[in-house]
């Protein structure tokens, strides 16, 4: 494998757009490419899982969504220098294009382990909507995994477990009013004030787990008032997103968070995700770490570690994408990157020289 055939490929697959819920043309690229590769290629909605031959062996799953956020002016692929640009190409089809290409590269009787494939939809989206939900519901033998590598962007580097995340919708009521009469009503926004004014200042706090760092967060992602400009707001809607690390349920996360709302605010819990613990104490994990030749460290974000950890699967992000190019404007991969993804991983599964 060389980093040109990568490049390509990550170039194809960043040209089919993926927003969430479009997912159909690219599961067809995707199964188009794995057809007559030594295995079952199945599908689920618009994911794709690829199978490979069972020998008895340990399983090891590989595992990235297809879908990217909404566009922000990204254009087709461009290469510019060492950089393959366009949306998605960090989160995450470098990883895809590196699980593509090691199903295509690699010879599964060769393997020490047996290899699965789960290229997945609607990760982008709401919690309850997540295709690889749906997938190992209905595939339960990926349960019995003996590891998940999620191929999300982390620099080539093992990013282990994942914070939980909940978000919450707080409701302020006050009561309506001309703007020119305000005492005869109460304004919702100068009711919440004070108490934003708290929110804006929860600190980003550093939590320890084995030795890896996460990020405990509390940010006001949306907020809502106001029926019009001389109308008294009558009510303000702000949402809450809480980043929790591992070691602490979602349900505790909840509890912290409504002890921070005023008992006369109203809350609903919009959705939640358990955080996904870290595993360095498995011995495959401590191999990939190895062979990486680079530090871990913990993955402050979201990842679907989580659902594979719910299973009792030892579970971690390794990919070639970068964190920092998530959703952003003018998003790049460095294509280095997905040849030193492919090498580790190829070596990985084939148990060749560290």
């Amino acid at each position: 494998m060389d980093v040109e055939t990568l490049t390509r490929l990550l170039a194809a697959l960043v040209d089919i757009p993926s927003v969430t819920g479009r997912e159909s043309a690219i599961a067809a690229f995707v199964a188009a490419r794995l057809e007559g590769r030594g295995g079952e290629c199945l599908r689920s909605g618009e994911a794709v899982v690829w199978r490979g031959p069972r020998h008895g062996r340990p399983l090891v799953v590989l595992a990235g969504h297809l879908d990217t956020v909404p566009p922000q002016g990204d254009g087709s692929a461009r290469l510019a220098g060492d950089r393959l640009h366009g949306l998605g190409a960090s989160d995450m089809k470098g990883g895809i294009a590196v699980m593509i290409a090691l199903l295509e590269s690699l010879d599964p009787r060769g393997l020490r382990f047996d290899l699965a494939a789960v290229f997945y939809d609607a990760e982008e989206g709401p919690q309850e909507g997540d295709g690889l939900g749906r997938v190992l519901a209905g595939m339960p033998w990926l349960g019995g995994a003996e590891l998940a590598v999620l191929l999300e962007p982390t620099d080539v580097a093992v990013e282990a477990g994942c914070n939980g995340v909940l978000n919450v919708e707080v409701r302020v009521r006050g009561r309506g009013a001309h703007a020119a009469r305000p005492w005869t009503g109460l304004n919702a926004v100068e009711r919440a004030a004070p108490w934003l004014a708290e929110i804006v200042r929860f600190p980003a706090t550093a939590v320890q787990v084995q030795g890896l760092e996460f990020r405990e967060t509390l940010q006001v992602t949306t907020l809502a008032a106001g029926r019009a400009r001389n109308v008294v707001p009558d009510e303000l809607v702000a949402n809450l997103n809480h980043r929790f690390p591992p070691g602490r349920t979602a349900a505790e996360a909840e509890a912290r968070v409504r002890a921070l709302v005023p008992a006369d605010f109203e809350v609903r819990v919009v959705d939640r995700a358990e955080a996904g613990p870290v595993r360095l104490d498995h011995p495959l994990v401590r191999e990939l770490v190895e062979r990486t030749g680079r530090a871990p460290s913990g993955k402050q974000g979201w990842t679907d570690v989580a659902r594979f950890s719910a299973l009792g699967v030892p579970a971690v992000n390794f990919g070639p994408g970068l964190p920092e190019q998530c959703h952003a404007a003018g998003e790049y991969c460095p294509t280095g990157n997905l040849l030193r993804c492919h090498e580790v991983l190829a070596g990985f599964l084939a148990g060749d020289g560290r």
